[in-house]
């Protein structure tokens, strides 16, 4: 039995891997804040998050897209940015409320959505890229690529 060679790898396949750590990761970060009686440490917990490793993986993601929308469709491309901008607003909706106290419920819906608009987000993702291999990236996508797996590397 032959292995896939890594320029051949399914970039959905990829993109997979690097989205579950990820995933696991915001959990992991923003759960404990999902409840109305987080208190104030908790939530600023969840804030820091967001404003150092998540903006950071965000900002990676969205190089990333950049790089696929000559490769995709481009309702797909479309779709993806939209859904980015999502992302983004939500993020800074729980920053925004995380920094004052007295906000665990406000708090607690906005991680919530954001956590639901993440998995969506990229999912679709992942999806917009099925039958594409890492092959067909430029050499700044494919360095973007690796910048994202290295990031999720200590998280899997």
């Amino acid at each position: 039995m032959t292995s896939t060679p890594p320029s051949e790898q399914p970039l959905d396949q990829a993109l997979r891997g690097v989205h579950e750590a990820w995933i696991r990761q915001a959990r992991r970060f923003l759960e404990p804040a999902l409840g109305p009686q987080a208190d104030f440490w908790t939530r600023w917990a969840a804030v820091r998050y967001l404003d150092d490793e998540f903006r950071d993986c965000f900002d990676l993601e969205r190089r990333f897209l950049a790089e696929l929308r000559p490769l995709v469709a481009p309702v797909t491309a479309e779709r993806l940015v939209l859904e980015a901008d999502r992302v983004f607003r939500l993020r800074l909706d729980v920053d925004r409320a995380g920094r004052r106290r007295g906000t665990a419920e406000e708090v607690a819906a906005a991680a919530a959505a954001l956590l639901d608009q993440l998995v969506l987000w990229l999912a679709e993702v992942e999806q917009g890229t099925v039958g594409l291999t890492r092959d067909i990236l430029a050499a700044e996508g494919e360095m973007l690529l690796g910048h994202l797996e290295a990031a999720h590397s200590a998280t899997a």
